[in-house]
């Protein structure tokens, strides 16, 4: 009983991972052999709404994190820039670590579970209080108050989203269920980006909407906008703990292929991921594409507010984009269906390239955002589901040579991407701001100000796209690679199950002897 086999497939598996390869007792395996079934759905939609929080908070900070620092909090762009460049160089640090420490954990609720219950309740309370403007007579204070929320709220978010998103390759045995988990957690995040500009949306319907009418001269504290942030940020904190536990209660973490997962050093785990080409070029798919959503994401309030002169309606137009960027969410799945992920990418990139350069012209027809808002919100929608639904096939992949399955590592490094692409943006559109003379404590802006919004919601995302799709053209998995790498993993977990049935069928006799003496 306590005897252990090996499996190894030299077909697939490289002659370095032999040794490592696919080590399981008899009756855990016959165990979970038979538990290759069909998910129910409460599970499923129990385990996506964990996705929530982390899809609500980026989504409303990189809409409006710096305009809450400049506009409502009054900081020195300076101060900004600063808060957001340290958040990230902490954020680049806590990722791969957190990953590396998922790796490590084993306790009776499983791997990733314990980390969403630990940190549900301090993600919500360090949100609460990013959102909070403290009435410290000194900035510098101020200042220290904000980087502390923000390391906080990074460290707190990377501890809930990178063991929650590797938890999506724990959900099943079946290649067929993860699909089904991934799809729904993905419409679950874009349902929840909706969300969270809908929380502040009403917020700001309710306490803010006449604010920035009564603006002349040099601006003071708008008390209306700073109670809008505040109660938003409220209501998002008690959505962020019900959607955390709700997942952790619900979902149940199966075993992997492998009990045992040999340990590897930070240095060994870095390398195996980042020497295997097909990682990389998704990993740098991912980052360049979103660091173009963000660019016009995170510069898109000054713009509408100093050069359409739109203030009034920007929270209005920001659920607008979200609106559509659900509506046309299962277009983009039945054009990933029909003709692959990659071909869809290139599809969602192409329709992007226009909606980005036309910010360059509608200033002079300021209405005209609502249209190209709606080809901007499409596009945006395909950016954000394809990656994540595409790094499955990449771990897939790495698994038929490596042996062994690290998706942990994958996805920490994935969510690293992520995040970085946000916080690179808001970061370098608050130091330019300061060098093209913006005042966050005056109403009009100069011109170079005017320009400069202008010119970050639009030049930087073409140029990211266009790179985006240099290495969109070197990914290597395209439709027929990813249906032989899902042909190569069923064959072999077949090829599992037959062995797992013929060592059950031999120790049977043994366990019913046993419980006979019992």
């Amino acid at each position: 009983m306590s005897n252990y086999f090996k499996i190894s497939d030299k077909n697939h598996f490289s002659q370095k991972r032999d040794r490592e390869s696919l080590d399981l007792m008899p009756d855990d395996l016959a165990t979970k052999v038979k538990d290759e079934k069909r998910l129910p759905l409460w599970r499923k939609l129990g385990y996506a709404m964990g996705s929530m929080p982390y899809a609500m908070c980026n989504t409303v900070i990189g809409f409006y994190f710096t305009y809450f620092l400049l506009e409502a909090a009054l900081m020195d762009a300076t101060y900004v820039l600063v808060i957001i460049l340290l958040g990230r160089v902490w954020d680049a640090i806590s990722d791969p670590l957190c990953g590396y420490f998922c790796s490590r954990t084993k306790t009776r609720f499983g791997q990733f579970r314990p980390w969403l219950l630990i940190s549900a309740v301090p993600a919500a309370l360090v949100y609460f209080g990013l959102w909070f403007v403290p009435n410290f007579s000194s900035s510098a204070l101020t200042f220290i108050y904000y980087l502390i929320m923000y390391l906080l709220f990074q460290t707190m978010l990377t501890c809930v989203h990178v063991p929650y998103t590797a938890l999506t390759m724990h959900m099943s045995y079946s290649q067929k269920e993860i699909d089904s988990v991934t799809f729904y957690r993905v419409a679950f995040e874009t349902i929840a980006t909706l969300l969270g500009v809908t929380v502040y949306t009403i917020s700001y319907a309710i306490f803010a909407h006449e604010s920035s009418e009564d603006c002349t001269g040099t601006k003071t504290k708008d008390s209306n906008l700073v109670k809008a942030f505040r109660y938003h940020a409220l209501f998002m904190s008690v959505l962020i703990v019900i959607m955390i536990l709700t997942t952790f209660f619900t979902v149940k973490e199966q075993k992997e292929m492998t009990d045992k997962k040999t340990k590897i050093s930070l240095r060994e785990a870095m390398k195996e991921t980042w020497c295997f080409k097909p990682y990389r070029e998704l990993f740098c798919i991912e980052l360049f594409s979103w660091l173009a959503v963000q660019f016009g994401q995170g510069n898109l309030a000054f713009y509408i507010q100093y050069n359409l002169d739109l203030g009034n309606e920007l929270p209005y137009f920001v659920f607008y984009l979200m609106v559509v960027n659900i509506i046309v969410l299962p277009l983009w799945q039945l054009t990933l269906q029909k003709f692959g992920k990659k071909t869809a990418f290139h599809v969602a990139a192409w329709f992007l390239l226009p909606s980005y350069l036309s910010f360059l012209f509608i200033d002079y027809y300021p209405h005209l955002i609502w249209i190209v808002g709606f080809i901007q919100g499409s596009g945006a929608s395909a950016i954000y589901m394809l990656p994540w639904s595409m790094i499955p096939d990449v771990v897939d992949y790495a698994s038929l040579h490596s042996g062994i399955r690290r998706e942990e590592l994958y996805y920490s490094f994935f969510v690293f991407g992520n995040k970085f692409s946000s916080g690179i943006t808001l970061g370098l559109s608050t130091g330019i701001y300061k060098l093209a003379n913006y005042n966050q404590l005056s109403c009009e802006q100069p011109w170079t100000a005017t320009l400069l919004f202008k010119l970050l919601v639009s030049t930087p995302t073409v140029l990211f796209i266009l790179v985006t799709l240099v290495f969109l053209w070197r990914y290597p998995i395209t439709e027929m690679k990813r249906i032989e790498i899902k042909e190569k993993i069923l064959s072999l977990r077949k090829g599992i199950k037959i062995q797992s049935e013929q060592v059950y069928q031999s120790v049977e006799p043994v366990i019913l002897k046993i419980k006979e003496i019992k």
